[in-house]
């Protein structure tokens, strides 16, 4: 069986991404699609303090954080059951995972956690002025798995 990682952020590119994946699995047959996703621990604290300083409440940063991470995995868990219902309502078998930490770090744990046969990931990020090529170069250089990176 094939399995191929998607990786979604929640920008439309990681949309195209999950819509070529299922292009894939429908060609190649006997193919499960994982969509994962991770909640940036680093992005979390960042948001958290920028919060904290515009508001000066800085004494409460671990609760912005905490609130920032449930709102985030709210709108993640979201994002993912829509896509998780359309791929098993067309037949694809579908799963997901959700991972909390260094994005990159999630990422390579995650691709050597399974057997996977293809990762695909978007272009770009959800910050539109940021390249998705940053992350998929790192990931890239460390694993030999083939990428497909959706325009």
């Amino acid at each position: 069986m094939n399995k191929i990682l998607v990786l979604l952020d929640g920008s439309k590119w990681s949309h195209k991404a999950a819509k070529h994946a299922r292009m894939l699995a429908e060609k190649k047959g006997n193919t499960e699609i994982v969509l994962f996703s991770v909640i940036d621990r680093e992005e979390i604290r960042s948001t958290a303090f920028y919060y904290c300083k515009q508001n000066n409440s800085c004494s409460i940063i671990k609760d912005y954080e905490e609130k920032i991470q449930r709102d985030t995995r709210h709108d993640i868990n979201g994002e993912i059951s829509e896509i998780l219902l359309r791929f098993n309502r067309e037949g694809i078998k579908c799963s997901s995972k959700l991972a909390v930490g260094l994005r990159e770090e999630e990422i390579l744990k995650e691709i050597g956690s399974e057997d996977y046969s293809y990762i695909v990931m978007g272009a770009f990020g959800k910050k539109s002025n940021v390249k998705t090529g940053t992350l998929s170069g790192m990931i890239a250089k460390d694993v030999e798995i083939p990428m497909i990176i959706v325009h």
